[in-house]
Order: structure tokens, then C-alpha cells, then sequence
């Protein structure tokens, strides 16, 4: 499958925080054998939400959103989802009495606001924090606190299954601009394999993934060979 993540928070926007939920989701699907096409930022702004996510459910499989579903100002996630897709937003009386319960001294407008979701959605449970996320369509929404986000994703994430996925690297002690022949002709030769150059201080580390690992290990042991160095 592919997908698409659009992580909501001026926050990020400003550089006040890094955006480590796209790269947990990205390295999770990517290690179930999925493809994220595109990781997007956007601004706490409902129109702009709504734009993005519209956009992205068109392109891809499934689009997972990450962050402002608390219950201040600048929470507006869920009205931005709820636009995209053309739905009312609605009060889940069961999921609001269950955080009643659950958290006898919260706000109760702070806790409508956290359980109201587009008509529709599936609640997914918050079992570290107070708002739940949900999924409607081929939308997922979750929470932006990391932790809360990992616990409502991985409830998420066996909905979308897996299939064969294999990488590995090679450690290669020259500039990458000494190994380029090498490289291209590996990638030309191997295009079912996906093959990544990472510089580093004084060396070059190889990414090689791909669904097969018989045709990923060719692949390093190719470009080994060529280089004539150990794989």
C-alpha cells in the first residue's frame, strides 16, 4: 500500500520541535512492506488541513494524520478532516461518558470537544492519553504527543497488513563521488531493488531494500565486488 502523512502543529512549521512521528510511521510501514510517498506539514489551520488532506486520500492508499486533536484554540484537526471529506462533526456519547468516567476532573467542554469526529469514523482508543483517534475512509487521525500517537498507531496499523520487505547496508570508506560508476551500474541492473547513498564523515553508507532478500543481498554483493571490498 501507499501512503501519505500529513503532520499538523505550527510547531513543527517553526522548528520548535522535530517531527518524529512521521519518522516512527514512515520506518514502521516501510518495515511492513508499505511505501510512504509523500510526509507533509501543515500549519493549525483548517482550511489549509483540509486542502492537504483532500489532496493526499486522492493520491495515496491510505493518509495518516498526526497532532491537534487536544482541546485548545488551535486544535482544529478534526474540523479540517471533517471538511476534507464533506461530513458533519458529531458527539460520540458513548466515547464522551467512557472519558467521563475514565477522567472524573476534566472539562467536560474540553472532553466534547475530544470525542466530537466526523460522522462516521471509527474511534480508536487512547490508552496513554485523553483523545482518542479515529478513522474515517482511507483517513487516519491520531494524536501528536509521540507516545500517544505510537499507542492509537499501532492499534491502527494491522488494519493494512504487510508483505515482504529485507534491507541491508554496506559500509563503503571512500567519497561518494569515487563510486559512482560502481553505484549506477548496481541501480541500473537491480531496479527491484530500492538502493540509497548516505555520506558520512569520511565514508559512504549503502541502504539496499527491497521485497526480496535473495535479489537485495545480489544486489550488495554486486556492488561489493565491483568495489572490490567485503560485503
Amino acid at each position: 500500500m501507499e501512503f501519505i502523512i500529513v503532520s499538523v502543529g505550527n510547531e513543527i512549521l517553526s522548528g520548535d520541535i522535530s517531527n518524529t512521528n512521521a519518522t516512527y510511521i514512515a520506518r514502521r510501514l516501510t518495515h511492513k512492506g508499505h511505501r510512504v510517498i509523500r510526509i507533509i506539514v501543515v500549519p493549525d489551520e483548517i482550511d489549509e488541513i483540509a486542502e492537504e488532506i483532500d489532496r493526499a486520500r486522492r493520491r495515496a492508499d491510505f493518509v495518516l494524520v498526526t497532532g491537534g486533536l487536544g482541546a485548545t484554540h488551535d486544535d482544529v484537526t478534526t474540523e479540517g478532516v471533517a471538511k476534507a471529506l464533506g461530513r458533519k462533526l458529531v458527539l460520540y456519547e458513548e466515547v464522551f461518558e467512557e472519558l467521563k468516567r475514565k477522567f472524573p476532573d476534566a472539562n467536560e467542554e474540553a472532553l466534547k470537544k475530544v470525542c466530537t469526529f466526523p460522522e462516521g469514523s471509527e474511534v480508536v482508543e487512547n490508552d496513554v492519553g485523553v483523545a482518542p483517534g479515529y478513522v474515517v475512509e482511507n483517513v487516519a487521525v491520531m494524536p501528536g504527543v509521540p507516545a500517544e500517537m505510537e499507542d492509537v498507531f499501532e492499534k491502527i496499523l494491522p488494519k493494512f497488513g504487510e508483505s515482504d520487505y529485507y534491507e541491508t547496508t554496506l559500509k563503503v570508506d571512500r567519497k561518494e563521488s569515487e563510486m559512482l560508476g560502481e553505484l549506477n551500474e548496481v541501480v541500473e541492473e537491480f531496479k527491484d531493488v530500492q538502493i540509497g547513498s548516505y555520506p558520512k564523515q569520511g565514508y559512504v553508507v549503502i541502504k539496499f531494500s527491497g521485497k526480496s532478500k535473495e535479489r537485495v543481498e545480489e544486489a550488495k554483493r554486486k556492488l561489493a565486488e565491483l568495489l572490490g571490498i567485503n560485503s
